[in-house]
């Protein structure tokens, strides 16, 4: 087995490699949500003049002739499928435009990601699975028109929809695929494959929206203010709901929060909720982290009260949980006396101990 991190386009378009992905593989089955948020990592990646880890490629050597090599896919296919077809609408885009990126540089790049030449004939750099390549081969040359309805269809008309947007910075874009890398992994045996698969996406516990929210607000920071926040905000967070196996509750809060913060937000599923929190925390919100750590901290403790006691509903707390952006929905309502007002007191008690402790 050899392991290494790569560029992505790098891996694409060096030699003469065609990557194929095998029939026992599902068809292609991207939706217009994870293309978008495709295209935000790559313009987010160009903004912070970071690199984006796009996850593993894991490939099998199938056959070699001379300098051509068959690499057949047994993880990424969905990946590299999508990347290849938004190369394709920004390759058509780029050659419409007479300057600024559109010049033969990135043009040649871009091709060498998408199509071998051998003897000046042009054969394709990825070869789907035959249910979708016919579909594929055609998405490269003429775009979604003409194409039948399907998932693939769909992906090249959202992002023709979105690169020919007026305004559209295409040289971002390509800077941002440029930042795309990934661990390339190719195995020697192709009866390891299923047990690398494996090994790759069922083992362990997924991580909870809570926890990739938290690892967000946190990660980039120093060891001494990651314990600061910490312990200021996001540890009087899970208190709240505790004991709240699996960070259900807190979950739920964070998706009812940003389905008032992200104005037009649709999160209509657990996996939905992250991206979503992404787009605000990195598009739209400009401000530092620690006011949104604050603010989830005042309006997690409102949503608890749904949790802790029916007789305080939501939106009952005396708490002004909206610290950025807009007011809350509800400003405007008046408070209604709690069933347990004591209780209530209790809690509004210890929020105000807590900001002062901060």
């Amino acid at each position: 087995m050899n392991v290494s991190q790569r560029g992505l386009l790098d891996m694409f378009g060096s030699g003469q490699s065609c990557f194929v992905i095998p029939l026992y593989q599902r068809v292609y089955s991207w939706n217009a949500e994870q293309c978008e948020e495709l295209l935000l990592d790559a313009l987010r990646a160009a903004r912070s003049a970071r690199d984006h880890f796009l996850g593993t490629i894991i490939y099998v050597k199938e056959s070699e002739d001379g300098d051509s090599e068959r690499l057949l896919v047994i993880d990424g296919q969905q990946r590299i499928t999508t990347i290849t077809l938004l190369l394709s609408v920004l390759r058509r885009c780029l050659g419409e435009e007479q300057n600024g990126v559109g010049d033969e540089g990135a043009l040649q790049a871009i091709d060498d990601c998408l199509f071998q030449k051998d003897d000046e004939v042009r054969s394709l750099r990825l070869l789907p699975s035959r249910p979708d390549r016919e579909a594929y081969r055609r998405a490269l040359e003429e775009g979604s028109a003409g194409l039948e309805p399907s998932p693939m269809r769909d992906a090249v008309a959202f992002f023709e929809g979105r690169l020919e947007e007026d305004g559209f910075d295409l040289e971002l874009l390509w800077e941002g695929l440029l930042r795309f890398v990934v661990i390339e992994v190719e195995l020697e045996d192709a009866a390891l494959g299923q047990i690398v698969f494996e090994g790759v996406n069922s083992k362990g516990v997924r991580l909870s929206v809570a926890d990739m929210v938290r690892n967000h607000l946190l990660l980039a920071e120093s060891r001494e203010e990651q314990e600061r926040l910490y312990e200021g905000y996001w540890l009087p967070i899970e208190e709240m709901f505790a004991p709240d196996p699996g960070s259900l509750r807190l979950d739920g809060a964070i998706k009812s929060w940003l389905s008032i913060r992200l104005k037009g937000a649709r999160i209509r599923s657990a996996e939905q909720v992250y991206g979503s929190f992404k787009r605000y925390a990195e598009d739209v919100y400009t401000g530092a982290k620690e006011p949104i750590l604050r603010e989830l901290r005042g309006f997690s403790l409102m949503w608890a009260e749904n949790y802790r006691y029916h007789g305080t509903k939501k939106y009952k707390s005396a708490s002004d949980w909206a610290e950025i952006g807009a007011p809350a929905l509800t400003a405007g309502y008046s408070l209604k006396k709690a069933d347990d007002e004591a209780y209530a007191q209790r809690v509004r008690e210890q929020l105000r101990a807590v900001d002062a402790r901060w």
